[in-house]
């Protein structure tokens, strides 16, 4: 009888691993801070607006109103600041509790703003009634609704980052396991596919993954 010798040949299936997709998590970080120095310059328009008004305009001398012209340069000027101020150097959670509340600040300031021209425009306000839409009224109308529109895109912006987290700010473990994960064929996704199953069937067919067989000597 003849006999033969198996020798099958270790091979192993180098598979490239899978990138991770790319998350809107980047581009939303990037909108929502192009966000907070728009609304953080359009605070600081409303504020010079206030204070034009308040010193050339002689609103100083109008009782109460022009007090509120001057509250509303200050506050503008320095919750700007704050604004476009590096604060996360304290702590990312600090920096952005700081960020979102001078937000906030700022949209009290302009809504309040935008809402007592409107008033004054219609009936007395603490007995001050406009006469018309002056330039210094329009700009101030038009920049106290984006101030409102910006910093409300900051603010709420939040709540869809994390929903979309971005993989480049996750712990470095977290992105080790997810790499280790996927190379070797884990789901990490968790959809219920393997990720490797085509590739392991096709490298199963291949001629280098089949035993090679040589033929022996007849032996008696």
């Amino acid at each position: 009888m003849a006999s033969t010798h198996i020798h099958p040949t270790q091979s192993r299936a180098f598979e490239p691993v899978r990138a991770l997709p790319a998350r809107p998590a980047r581009r939303l970080v990037l909108a929502r801070e192009i966000a907070r120095y728009l609304g953080a310059l359009s605070l600081f328009v409303v504020g010079a607006i206030h204070a034009q008004q308040y010193y050339d305009a002689y609103f100083s001398v109008v009782p109460t109103v022009g007090t509120l012209f001057l509250l509303n340069f200050v506050g503008a000027g320095m919750l700007g600041v704050v604004l476009i101020a590096p604060v996360r150097r304290l702590g990312r959670n600090v920096g952005d509790l700081i960020l979102v509340l001078a937000s906030l600040g700022a949209i009290g300031i302009a809504l309040g703003s935008l809402v007592s021209l409107l008033i004054s425009e219609y009936t007395p306000f603490f007995g001050f009634m406009e006469s018309g839409y002056r330039l210094a009224v329009v700009l101030s109308l038009v920049f106290d609704a984006l101030t409102t529109v910006f910093l409300g895109v900051f603010v709420l912006a939040p709540a869809r980052a994390r929903q979309h987290p971005d993989p480049s700010t996750a712990p470095a473990h977290t992105r080790r396991d997810q790499f280790v994960a996927t190379s070797r064929g884990a789901d990490p996704a968790g959809s219920g596919r393997h990720p490797r199953s085509a590739a392991t069937a096709a490298s199963s067919a291949s001629p280098a993954a089949m035993p090679r067989i040589h033929p022996g000597r007849a032996r008696r």
